[in-house]
């Protein structure tokens, strides 16, 4: 589809994030003469929230599942709805991104019907259409701004950006890409940018002095950099190479874990269940639930403030209702009696509507996810071919955490280097992606790719379990290797497909995945996974089974995309992926 010289005069990004979402937008005349000239707006938050330039995460859907509120409107009129009791009939959605940060083969298969529970568990709802729901309030936003801001803009001329980790599998990136265009962003004026090398983007606009660590030499020619993207629920971490051209260069695939600020709160939730018990936490949560989520918005700030001495306490307030129900719960027990005889006894005071908790205690909260975080990291930089990595950069919201911060100064000897504003690094450097999607000249591949075939069977070579008449089914016929350096639109070898009836107009061709570093032989050995289905569509039965297309899937951006020919006559081929589908 052609695209008129208007669209792409405003480019605007979303950052959907785990806990926090945003948007952001620039001119491309502003770009041009002065990227950094980003607009971001301010959301109403409540006056004890830190955090304004973006808002949560949270969806709240009405009877017959129509949209009611999303982010801090959304916990407030859910809030609202809780004092009169009134919010039994509504639906509250926080958190979701998560669903989608299954790896393939990881668990059950992420598909259009999958299905997300709402905070109490009682209902449930097609993943698409919260995505959906959450996404067209951004577009409105969005709109509504840009009308508001007297641009000039018409909606035909934007282009949109939506950001996504970069460990995220292919199901999940074309899940995201199947809601935006549902909820009205044209497909030609959609592209995905990876969390981390947006944010490495931006920061490399930034001058030095907006760099905290950043004195010298973090973007020259030749630099290696570790990119530490830590949000609220994904950890992704990749190595960037500056080339000669001031580009950045991929040279470790992506990878990372659930290492997120998400992670922290899973810990104190686990602590306080050992205190009151898990049942009642959960019986809690479906009482009085919008003081469960007030409980851990308190928790969410006390997160992200600056680490007191060690032998200072840390306060946090705690709804009425958490210890005043507990007694009821319990028939007459106190929760200070039942903490005295718990471990952390010696750790936690309870002081009216007050939680008071040892520092030393707090900081535990973050153990399990700093050390995951460590661990990985340390792995990481043993590689030889990333020798001479010796720049950390740190972006994310949870990177703001100056605990975060004191376990990577103190566990690594390289130079630490974070923005100013690490949890909009993201957010503002997929708006310059938008821009400039070339900033990125190669990335490495996470697996191997190949499809399902045949080939002539040879005893010596091939099981015989997989004898097919004369031929040897199931083959793992390999388009790319895992670990591959691939520039943008890198094509694979072509590979010819004929029909298998003379009237057949459409050809399925099955995509396997490998994590493996060794090349696997057939699509069923260990760690080779069904990826989805690549569909061709011959243009009409002329040829019968003489009809020959000539597949190419095309790697090194960030999405995998296919082209598909006549090699005779260069016609061009409908060709599109499901990989949402069920498995065959």
């Amino acid at each position: 589809m052609s695209i008129s010289s208007r669209e792409g005069l405003l480019v605007c990004a979303i950052d959907f994030g785990t806990t926090y979402s945003g948007y952001a937008y620039s001119l491309r005349s502003d770009f041009a003469e002065e990227p950094l000239k980003i607009f971001i707006p301010n959301w109403n938050a409540p006056s004890s929230v830190l955090v304004s330039y973006k808002t949560p995460t949270t969806l709240l859907l009405g009877k017959d599942n129509e949209f009611v509120a999303f982010g801090y409107e959304a916990e407030s009129k859910y809030s609202e709805l809780a004092e009169e009791d009134y919010h039994r009939d509504y639906s509250y959605f926080r958190r979701f991104k998560m669903e989608l940060s299954k790896k393939v083969g990881e668990g059950k298969r992420l598909t259009t019907d999958t299905k997300i529970k709402e905070i109490t568990g009682k209902r449930e709802m097609l993943a698409l259409d919260i995505f959906v729901h959450s996404i067209k309030y951004f577009i409105r936003q969005v709109l509504d701004t840009v009308r508001r801001k007297g641009t000039g803009v018409r909606e035909n001329e934007i282009s949109w950006v939506l950001t996504v980790p970069a460990i995220w599998s292919d199901p999940a990136k074309q899940f995201m890409r199947a809601a935006a265009e549902k909820a009205g962003i044209p497909r030609h004026r959609l592209m995905l940018a990876l969390e981390p090398e947006a944010a490495s983007i931006y920061c490399s606009y930034l001058p030095l002095t907006k760099l905290e660590g950043g004195e010298v030499g973090v973007f020259n020619a030749g630099s290696k950099y570790l990119v530490l993207d830590a949000g609220g629920g994904t950890i992704d971490i990749t190595v960037h190479e500056v080339t000669s051209d001031g580009d950045l260069k991929e040279l470790e695939k992506a990878s990372g874990g659930d290492w997120g600020g998400n992670y922290v709160d899973m810990t104190f939730k686990s602590f306080l269940m050992e205190v009151v018990g898990e049942q009642y936490m959960e019986a809690y949560c479906l009482s009085h639930t919008a003081d469960y989520i007030e409980l851990f918005r308190d928790f969410e700030m006390k997160k992200r403030k600056k680490t007191a001495v060690p032998q200072s306490k840390v306060t946090m307030k705690i709804p009425a209702s958490f210890t005043e129900w507990y007694k009821e719960y319990t028939n007459g027990i106190d929760i200070i009696e039942t903490t005295k005889k718990s471990k952390y006894n010696k750790s936690m005071k309870w002081e009216g509507d007050k939680l008071r908790i040892t520092q030393a205690c707090f900081d535990n909260f973050f153990a399990p996810a700093c050390t995951g975080i460590i661990d990985h990291i340390t792995d990481l930089l043993e590689n030889p071919h990333l020798s001479g990595t010796d720049i950390i950069l740190m972006v994310g919201g949870f990177s703001e955490s100056p605990i975060l911060q004191k376990y990577i100064h103190e566990h690594f000897k390289c130079r630490v280097v974070i923005p100013r504003d690490a949890g909009l690094a993201v957010l503002k450097g997929a708006v310059l992606f938008g821009h400039n999607p070339r900033a990125i000249v190669a990335r490495v591949t996470k697996y191997s790719y190949g499809v399902a075939s045949y080939e002539k069977f040879v005893p010596k070579h091939h099981k015989s379990t997989k004898k097919d008449r004369d031929f040897c089914s199931d083959v793992f016929d390999v388009h790319v290797k895992k670990g591959t350096t691939l520039h943008t639109e890198y094509a694979s070898p072509k590979r010819i497909y004929r029909p298998n009836r003379k009237d057949q107009l459409e050809l399925d061709i099955e995509l396997y995945v490998s994590e493996q570093n060794k090349l696997p032989k057939y699509i069923d050995d260990a760690g080779c996974h069904y990826l989805g289905k690549l569909t061709v569509g011959f243009p009409n039965t002329k040829g019968g089974l003489n009809r020959e297309v000539a597949v190419q899937l095309i790697f090194g951006g960030t999405e995998l995309r296919v082209k598909a020919e006549n090699e005779a006559t260069r016609d061009i081929f409908t060709a599109k992926f499901d990989f949402l589908g069920n498995e065959p």
